[in-house]
């Protein structure tokens, strides 16, 4: 029986798999639109990674120097994003079609941040090759994930249009992100200090016949207490 209920039309003239992914095998060519993000918290970079297993050289490496060549290149990037703003997630695909392949995707704590990220990382070059970084229209990595890649499933080869996503050791990642926390709280303790340092008082103005009115003093937004940044410090 018809209730009258109606589930939502998807847009059909906007490319999903752009929408979701942040790519599309069509490019520019797609029948259908490709809108690009003009503020975002992540971002792009297309095509960065460059992985081993696709060149011909991959006999050279073993399964543990192939790990050890991409937790290298994890740490390289995560410390370039980490000096611009604080990183949320990060992710490497290493698909083996062109506009997913070697794509590295970042999550930055806010949207300025991305800007930021946009305007200095397309200075850039990265192992002799200029960087392209973009916003990004994907919210979820979740979702843009191929779950059957993850448990060695996936059979569409080239053909998937989801992420096949590399990852670093678990806890060498989990080794980046603190050393994050721990120099974002060094700057905040520092900033705190530097507010809280006692500043020199300007010279009082002579007393006048005529009686004056003091205002009471204003109160000023306390810093973050130094004592919980320095317990998250060492947490």
């Amino acid at each position: 029986m018809n209730r009258g209920y109606h589930r939502p039309q998807e847009d059909r003239s906007t490319c999903t798999f752009y929408t979701k992914i942040g790519a599309c095998r069509h490019g520019e060519k797609c029948s259908r639109k490709h809108i690009k993000p003009t503020t975002s918290r992540t971002v792009i970079l297309s095509n960065l990674y460059e992985n081993p297993r696709l060149n011909k050289n991959e006999d050279e490496f073993n399964p543990k120097q192939l790990q050890e060549y991409f937790d290298q290149f994890f740490k390289d990037v995560f410390i370039r994003f980490s000096g611009i703003g604080k990183v949320v997630a990060m992710v490497v695909c290493e698909n083996e079609n062109n506009h997913l392949n070697g794509n590295v995707y970042v999550r930055f704590s806010n949207t300025q941040e991305a800007d930021v990220a946009t305007e200095v990382l397309n200075q850039d070059w990265f192992n002799g090759r200029p960087v392209h970084c973009d916003l990004s229209p994907v919210e979820n990595f979740v979702e843009a994930n191929c779950r059957a890649y993850d448990d060695n499933s996936c059979t569409r080869g080239d053909h998937c249009n989801f992420m096949h996503v590399r990852r670093p050791t678990k806890a060498f990642e989990d080794g980046l992100f603190r050393s994050q926390q721990k120099s974002f709280l060094l700057r905040k303790l520092e900033e705190a200090r530097k507010q809280l340092a006692p500043k020199a008082e300007p010279e009082k103005a002579p007393v006048t016949a005529e009686a004056s009115v003091e205002e009471p003093p204003k109160e000023e937004a306390q810093p973050e207490s130094a004592t919980t940044m320095i317990q998250q410090l060492f947490a």
